[in-house]
């Protein structure tokens, strides 16, 4: 979806208590037993209702108040307390996220009262003052807006206090910022906030979109700003399934040598970077990562430990429907570490998997699990606030240890939920098409009271019928082994197993064609009726993977697609073209890393690497 381009009348609902069919969210990872820490937990907000200026579009009833050291505070923005916050997960367990607002601001009454708490986001200084950056909205007649060249302002305001007095607030930037994401004071004092700048008379298409990001700076406490002499871009292409904003909603984070890297949101398949080596003064090309993406913005934390955290969607976007744009690219949410400020990464996890990813998108309106804002607590674990719609935005607490495990399995026992089985029907319209359910949980052959995976090829009354698939998430691994129990139905077709370095749409079919690795499993190389188990050992270091049955080499397989980042999702995909309800049966799955960390790679292999994505994938854009 595009950044905020409109501001819609303000809508308050009456709070909303949490749906009870949401309690399966995250149960995706109760199998995950092999892990020591705790898997991650969604925990839940009352609806606070609409708000268009906000990135997510959602008003939430969770602030982070982030301080000098990097720390953060916890508090309701529209209740502020010098009480925890305490919020519920998906089985009514009360989490409290410590530590709270300082008693000296929740009991002031000039900050209660200016609403400057009232943010998503808001700083505190080592003298008690407290800094806010917000976007309002200034509205234009229609005749201006034709003369400007824009819908409307999104204009930046800067506001600051203490516990006895409030300033007025103070516009720093005139124009549209399509979103603001994150603002920080740095070690040198600086007041660093970039932005996406939504150009006048600009259009969404290529080369760069219609949006540039900028950075806004104040080296006198907020007094006076700069505008600094970058303006940063990004490419985008024809044939993209969605709009070609450009460069825009971007995050940063300070690194350990004193300069400061920033990430944007694109429509060029992967994040961009660019670096500023001079305070925010001034900012390098921007350039492709190795962090692919769908089109979202990420999020950079600096954890208390060092260690740098990212998240993002790490999503390939769906293509289009025989022309017309489709949503998609939203369904699931990951988070990475880096315990040497971004060289290596460890991680690559789902930690939000949308509960409403089965269902008929919304007519209008955001969806998805877009938009993360990540802090820490006293003890050290992640909060990340994320995702859009009705009852999508919530908090995440997730456990540092859990996203460096090194395995994961599922045995069905929790259903579905860690698995993503959508499949596509129908005509796509104003970026809507329809969704359903493909694979089905049967009862185990063979066993009671056990379920097992059915993958296959069902008839349909929609046409043309499509082939189930099945998508997993895993920790990535440069080598590892995945291992699935598995049994093919006499008449069965077979199927494919592709590991992946990223989440695709399980109709996307192009989750098969840029695999880096892909075995078939077929009735010749098993037998009917009967359990195997089927073992995948990789190694990107040799670029081979070998393919097992009952520990039997069936082939050594051929790196197909390179890979930056590591394996971290298997996808499980009839083989038949026509109806076959015979399929593959999977008993269970598991995943064991050995080598869990995805290497340094230089800027000129990222490059590269973006170059081939562009000539291939990109490039099949244009035939959608």
């Amino acid at each position: 979806m595009p950044p905020r381009f409109r501001i819609m009348r303000l809508i308050m609902k009456h709070f909303q208590p949490r749906a009870i069919w949401i309690s399966s969210v995250f149960s995706s990872f109760a199998m995950m037993a092999a892990c020591a820490a705790e898997p991650p937990r969604m925990l839940f907000l009352e609806d606070a209702g609409h708000d268009a200026t906000a990135p997510s579009g959602t008003r939430s009833g969770y602030a982070i108040l982030r301080r000098e050291d990097g720390s953060f505070c916890f508090y309701n923005p529209y209740a502020p307390s010098a009480e925890p916050l305490s919020l519920p997960d998906a089985k009514g367990e009360k989490h409290t996220l410590r530590p709270a607002l300082p008693e000296f601001i929740a009991k002031s009454k000039p900050l209660i009262e200016s609403g400057i708490l009232n943010n998503a986001q808001t700083l505190l200084a080592a003298d008690g003052t407290v800094r806010s950056i917000t976007v309002k909205a200034e509205r234009h007649s229609k005749e201006d807006a034709a003369r400007i060249g824009l819908p409307l302002y999104l204009d930046v305001w800067y506001q600051q206090g203490n516990a006895t007095a409030v300033s007025e607030p103070m516009r720093t930037w005139r124009g549209y910022n399509g979103s603001q994401m994150e603002y920080q004071r740095l070690a040198s004092g600086r007041l660093l906030v970039p932005h996406g700048s939504y150009l006048p008379h600009a259009k969404a298409v290529p080369p760069t979109g219609r949006h540039e990001t900028v950075i806004e700076y104040s080296d006198d406490d907020g007094a006076s700003w700069l505008l600094s002499a970058s303006k940063l871009t990004s490419p985008c292409y024809e044939g993209y399934n969605g709009s070609n904003e450009g460069a825009c909603e971007p995050c940063f984070e300070e690194l350990r040598d004193g300069s400061i890297w920033m990430l944007m949101r694109t429509q060029a398949g992967c994040l961009y970077e660019s670096i500023s080596k001079d305070n925010g003064t001034t900012w390098s090309k921007t350039a492709p990562t190795r962090f692919r993406t769908s089109t979202g913005p990420a999020n950079l934390l600096r954890h208390r430990d060092g260690r740098l955290v990212l998240s993002w969607n790490n999503c390939e976007l769906p293509p289009k429907h025989e022309g017309i744009g489709v949503y998609g690219g939203r369904d699931a949410l990951h988070i990475a570490i880096s315990s040497d400020d971004g060289r290596t990464w460890q991680g690559f996890r789902e930690i939000y998997l949308d509960h409403r990813r089965n269902d008929n998108p919304a007519a209008s309106g955001d969806r998805g699990t877009a938009y993360p804002l990540a802090a820490y607590t006293a003890d050290g674990q992640i909060v990340v606030l994320a995702g859009q719609g009705k009852g999508g935005r919530n908090p995440i607490l997730v456990d540092p240890d859990w996203i460096t495990a090194t395995s994961a399995e599922s045995d069905f026992s929790d259903g579905l939920a860690q698995w993503t089985t959508y499949q596509h029907i129908g005509p796509a319209k104003r970026w809507w098409r329809g969704r359903r359910i493909g694979c089905e949980l049967i009862e185990t052959p063979g066993e009671k009271d056990t379920r097992s995976l059915h993958v296959r090829h069902s008839a349909s009354t929609d046409a043309p019928s499509e082939p189930d698939t099945a998508v997993w998430n895993f920790p990535n691994g440069w080598r590892g082994e995945l291992t699935a129990r598995i049994r093919l139905p006499a008449g069965s077709e077979g199927a494919i197993f592709s590991l992946n370095d990223r989440f695709f749409d399980p109709s996307n079919t192009l989750g098969e064609d840029a695999a880096v690795f892909q075995a078939r499993v077929t009735p010749e190389n098993t037998q009917p009726d009967t359990w195997h188990t089927l073992s995948l050992r990789w190694d990107l270091g040799r670029g081979e993977c070998e393919y097992r049955l009952d520990e039997q080499l069936i082939s050594t397989l051929p790196l197909r697609t390179r890979t930056l980042n590591g394996v971290s999702y298997v996808r499980i995909r009839s083989t038949a073209s026509t109806p076959d309800p015979h399929g593959i049966i999977i008993r269970r799955v598991k995943a064991q890393i050995s080598d869990p960390k995805a290497p340094a790679v230089p800027s000129e292999e990222v490059a590269a690497w973006q170059q081939q994505y562009v000539k291939t994938i990109v490039q099949s854009w244009a035939d959608k």
